[in-house]
């Protein structure tokens, strides 16, 4: 695969799409100084997250014997998790049904899943593996542009959704629509994963009419 392959992939497994709707529908009451640190923050641990599976993503899964099927059942099965407490209303609040603090939405679910997702994840470890150790770099090219758009797309969103409202206020308006819209598609998006790792296994077999 060359540069460009790679760059599309991970656009599409990787990019800020997800993450940014989410940010945008329960990041606005958060002020402009923290909705940038999340940004920044969320981003970097994606870079991270993904660096590691570049350099080492085959040899962990070999050190702990995990298939790259494995790995997509199990990352379906927590996005899908994720994605249903977004629809149904829960996973997104804390105990006192305040929006969620931006140290904490950096982390999760920011940069895991939205960013550096199960299918960001099993992606990179492929065309590592594929690439083999020495010739990484187009691969490593591909993760250093995603990065810099994700950091500049994840900036832009923290600019413009405005926060000066008390947590909380966000509970009406087109946010919580937007945000159980990215949610469904996020549960629809995990069952593609989970799907994928069973079909690995031999237990499902390929959909009708669609090319693999």
């Amino acid at each position: 695969m060359d540069f460009a392959e790679i760059l599309v992939l991970l656009a599409i497994t990787g990019g800020a799409t997800k993450a940014a709707a989410y940010f945008a529908a329960e990041g606005k009451h958060l002020p402009l100084r923290e909705r940038r640190s999340v940004a920044i923050t969320s981003v970097t641990i994606q870079a991270a997250i993904l660096s590691i599976f570049v350099a080492f993503g085959p040899n962990i899964l070999k050190f702990f014997h995990v298939t790259i099927p494995a790995l997509e059942v199990a990352g379906g099965l927590i996005l899908l998790i994720f994605a249903i407490g977004l629809v149904l209303g829960e996973g997104h609040s804390d105990h006192d049904g305040k929006a969620p603090a931006g140290a904490t939405m950096a982390t999760y679910p920011l940069a895991v899943p939205l960013l550096a997702s199960p299918q960001a994840i099993v992606a990179v470890t492929i065309i590592a593996s594929t690439l083999g150790a020495g010739n990484r770099a187009p691969l490593w090219a591909a993760v250093g542009t995603l990065i810099v758009a994700n950091f500049v797309a994840m900036l832009a969103v923290a600019q413009v959704i405005g926060g000066d409202k008390e947590a909380g206020s966000g509970g009406s308006g087109i946010a919580p629509i937007l945000l159980r819209v990215v949610a469904l598609l996020l549960a629809a998006l995990a069952v593609e994963i989970i799907a994928l790792g069973l079909r690995g296994y031999g237990v499902l077999g390929a959909m009708p009419g669609v090319a693999h």
